[in-house]
């Protein structure tokens, strides 16, 4: 049975304009055309439009879809993006959970913690973290180093947290000073920055030794997602911040 764009466009809530457009671009091509020119689709065309609609409700772009759609692994994709999902409904599921305990808190019905404030959140964080980072960490710690970190950073006190981010920000100020009067790590404010950064770990991971921070600076230089982290706040930062960090921790 064949398809024409009409029927196509009433039978899957995509307009005609769209799907002409699909056409232009490559992405979905219709079965055949009639004599008349009209394009006809078939039951293989409106799979191929259900994959591109559900890769469209991700957000992935139209020639990333394309990519994804003449790859022979469309099937492992589709499970792994069904895992993210899964993954996805439970962060929901948990900051549902945390809605609704702040509305009993703000009516005066329970108590929570301030670490049951934002023990979603970090959960999250770490997620993200372990996404970007978790191979590279994984090859200069251990899995018992790694487990103790996050389970530090799970129970960390907003205080606590709080005090980091003022640390890292200070760190900041004084890195985008370094590097527009072009000072030497050697310098006094040099010193701040590594002990800046070093009460920023020492916080957030929960454990200190300076091998471990020499590890970070050499990570921070050589990973972009790691620079990048470093340099969209001050440019060029992140490799003074490594310089720093190996000056002060010889």
């Amino acid at each position: 049975m064949y398809y024409s764009v009409k029927e196509v466009s009433e039978l899957t809530g995509v307009s005609t304009r769209t799907l002409r457009y699909y056409d232009t671009i490559s992405l979905l091509k219709p079965h055949h055309y009639t004599e008349s020119n009209y394009r006809m689709y078939s039951s293989k065309e409106l799979d191929r439009l259900q994959l591109i609609l559900f890769y469209k409700s991700l957000q992935f772009p139209l020639e990333e879809i394309k990519s994804l759609l003449t790859n022979d692994n469309t099937l492992s994709h589709l499970i792994m993006q069904r895992e993210r999902l899964i993954a996805q409904a439970d962060h929901i599921d948990k900051l549902i959970k945390v809605i609704d305990s702040t509305i009993s808190y703000q009516k005066g019905e329970i108590q929570m913690t301030e670490q049951q404030k934002f023990e979603a959140f970090k959960v999250e964080k770490l997620k993200d973290n372990e996404a970007l980072y978790g191979d590279e960490l994984r090859e200069k710690y251990d899995e018992d180093t790694l487990s103790k970190s996050h389970a530090h950073y799970k129970h960390l006190p907003q205080e606590s947290f709080d005090k980091a981010e003022d640390a890292e920000r200070k760190m900041f100020e004084l890195l985008k000073v370094m590097i527009n009067e072009n000072l030497d790590v050697s310098d006094l404010i040099g010193k701040e920055i590594f002990e800046y950064h070093k009460m920023w770990l020492e916080i957030m991971s929960g454990m200190y030794s300076a091998e471990y921070h020499r590890n970070l600076a050499s990570l921070y230089v050589q990973d972009e997602r790691f620079a990048k982290y470093y340099n969209e706040r001050v440019e060029g930062s992140c490799e003074r911040l490594s310089e720093a960090i190996l000056h002060y921790t010889k």
